[in-house]
């Protein structure tokens, strides 16, 4: 049994290979004070790998705490110039998230034609695969609640609750609310569009989609574009990052 761990910038996620609907979610803050999840105590695997975009500190801690709890240490995934059939497009390995990374590896092993891969988290990242394997780089933004965050600091009338659900409406809001959960849903919807027409022209080839990330569920249910909702994607490229 293998335990994977998909470490973010405020969350993570964990599941463990072997037992089906063993899996969990966890805070990057509590793993920074040495607080592991509770429900590891009743785990027993044989291998942990993990994918880390929280930072040394948050993967020392992980370390040190794994190492007390299962006497094992993490195998941490690593950006490589060349794996599983997909060559990089960043000339410096280092810049590349091993998120993004991970989430390439895994769409390209479920499907190998060419392809966007979109990861809704704390930043969305768009990333462009070609029909031979080529990652040809990608983009970085803001994701939903970054940008909420940034609205609620720097303004002063455009401090509204969230209000986000799946399926939601997106015609022009007529209450600065509406006008604003509605509209960052849509700038990331355009970026996905954007991304498309900029792959198209690049290619010269129809992509498949791929979402994934926390936000990935919502963007799905409001994405017109045909597309696969991949919870997982990054857990899933652990396989070929560390087999």
């Amino acid at each position: 049994m293998i335990l994977e761990i998909d470490l973010g910038n405020t969350r993570g996620k964990w599941r463990l290979l072997g037992e089906d609907g063993v899996r969990g979610s966890l805070s990057t803050a509590d793993l920074r004070d040495g607080k592991l999840p509770p429900e590891w105590a009743a785990l027993n695997p044989q291998r942990v790998r993990a994918a880390n975009v929280a930072g040394a500190a948050v993967g020392a801690a992980l370390a040190d705490g794994v190492r007390e709890m299962f006497a094992l240490p993490v195998e941490f995934a690593r950006v490589e110039m060349q794996c599983a059939g997909v060559t990089c497009g960043y000339r410096n390995t280092a810049r590349l998230g091993v998120d993004r990374w991970l989430a390439v590896l895994a769409a390209h092993g479920r499907d190998p034609r060419a392809s966007l891969i979109v990861d809704c988290g704390s930043a969305v990242t768009l990333d462009l695969l070609d029909n031979d394997g080529r990652h040809l780089g990608g983009y970085v933004a803001p994701g939903i609640g970054l940008m909420r965050r940034a609205l609620y600091r720097d303004t002063d009338a455009v401090k509204v609750p969230e209000a986000l659900a799946p399926g939601m409406s997106l015609a022009p809001g007529q209450e600065t609310e509406d006008a604003v959960n509605r509209g960052m849903v849509l700038m990331v919807l355009g970026a996905i569009e954007c991304a498309l027409d900029e792959f198209r022209r690049e290619v010269g080839a129809e992509p498949l989609l791929w979402l994934t990330g926390g936000d990935g569920a919502l963007l799905s249910s409001l994405c017109r574009r045909p597309h696969q909702l991949v919870p997982e994607l990054v857990l899933d490229g652990l396989a070929s990052s560390n087999p």
